[in-house]
């Protein structure tokens, strides 16, 4: 499950979609998948040996088109609504930057072994949500199927969620932060995250 999990991520973090809602999502996926891998295989030489350099490329060219805020309001849930803007603002930056350092070693290592076969939503006219399905094919051979949820966002369609054989990795990242938040507080999980702690979702298990 933990590879699979990898592999989703690594996609979510090269799903990036900048475009006009009248695209197609999933030719969008594609191309900025591709954009990705490119940009690895010409810099991974120096991106080895530069870590912080790799999270700060992904940081400055990927992040800012994932629907960030949407995702830490969705992941926080009930404890959304009591948090003050400062903890809003905090944990959605803490849980961005925790995402980036928990998987991108694993991106960078395995950048190129996986092949896509991305499926074509079924959209209704001016349509602002969509489900983006995929199956990716490690080397081993062993399929996994994945879902991108995407939605528009002034104008652009933007990554919020990837649904790993059926499992949202939003919803159980939500599961697993909320019980955290529950046994201590919003505060301590945010300082723990900032602190580079990370917070595993259920399920992702070697």
């Amino acid at each position: 499950m933990k590879r699979i999990l990898f592999a989703a991520i690594s996609l979510l973090f090269a799903a990036t979609v900048a475009a006009a809602p009248a695209a197609a999502p999933q030719d969008e996926l594609k191309a900025t998948t591709d954009q990705m891998r490119d940009l690895i295989k010409q810099n991974h030489a120096a991106y080895l040996a530069d870590k912080p350099k790799f999270y700060k490329a992904m940081d400055d060219v990927l992040v800012p088109h994932f629907d960030v805020d949407y995702i830490a309001k969705y992941v926080l849930g009930l404890n959304y609504r009591s948090a003050t803007p400062e903890q809003r603002t905090r944990f959605a930056a803490a849980f961005k930057d925790m995402l980036i350092r928990s998987y991108s070693d694993t991106l960078l290592d395995n950048y190129d072994s996986v092949k896509v076969e991305w499926q074509a939503p079924r959209l209704a006219d001016g349509a602002t949500d969509a489900l983006v399905n995929s199956v990716v094919t490690q080397k081993n051979g062993q399929p996994a199927n994945l879902a991108f949820r995407v939605h528009v966002v002034n104008d652009d369609w933007k990554v919020w969620d990837i649904v790993v054989e059926n499992i949202s990795l939003a919803t159980n990242f939500k599961a697993q932060i909320n019980a955290e938040i529950k046994k201590t507080s919003l505060d301590d999980v945010i300082t723990r995250m900032e602190k580079g702690e990370t917070l595993t979702p259920p399920g992702a298990k070697s």
